[in-house]
């Protein structure tokens, strides 16, 4: 486990959560390329953006950014987590658009605690063992994260049959209490 953490790390810079990659995609990028619906100019994109917007987290001493997970897909970005205070939430939102590559931006932050990070952590474990166990869920073109039991789920179905299975897997994970779904749709490539 150790040695896989530390490949891991090495292909994601600190902020980027575990749940907002399938482990599959570090240890094989051929299975997952063919099944990651973004381009490779967007996944590069999509790297970009999460650790930039990492690093001027990290360098602004005002942000109070502990509790905030970036979910980043085809540069599209969700606020997920927590923070103290609305000025925080407002601030970590300006923090983060400032990246031009950025094509939309919502803020799910809740204000105040929510709760335990290992709770969310095992949470998250759960809801990535029933996307990659699903039938009909490319997981790999999806990213959740989870504060207190609520749920962001955000990144793309192929179908709306596909976005309907994701949302009907999660909300079915003990431990969800709430779920707020950013997917979008976008057909396969042909």
């Amino acid at each position: 486990m150790r040695l896989f953490l530390g490949v891991f790390f090495l292909f994601f810079p600190i902020g980027i959560s575990f749940s907002q990659v399938n482990p599959l995609s570090v240890l094989g990028k051929v299975v997952t390329t063919s099944m990651d619906a973004r381009t490779k100019a967007e996944v590069t994109a999509d790297a970009e953006i999460g650790a930039g917007a990492s690093k001027r987290l990290l360098d602004d001493k005002k942000s109070e950014w502990a509790g905030v997970a970036v979910l980043v897909f085809a540069q599209h970005v969700v606020l997920a987590g927590a923070v103290k205070t609305a000025e925080v939430k407002k601030r970590v939102e300006g923090i983060v658009r400032s990246d031009a590559r950025i094509r939309s931006l919502r803020n799910e932050l809740l204000v105040g605690d929510a709760g335990s990070l290992a709770r969310d952590t095992a949470l998250e474990a759960k809801i990535n063992a029933a996307l990659t166990a699903a039938k009909g869920v490319s997981s790999v073109n999806m990213r959740w994260s989870a504060t207190g039991g609520r749920v962001v789920l955000m990144g793309v179905a192929q179908s709306q049959y596909e976005a309907n299975l994701a949302v009907a897997k999660i909300r079915g994970v003990k431990g969800v209490k709430a779920l707020v779904s950013h997917l979008r749709l976008v057909p396969a490539k042909k």
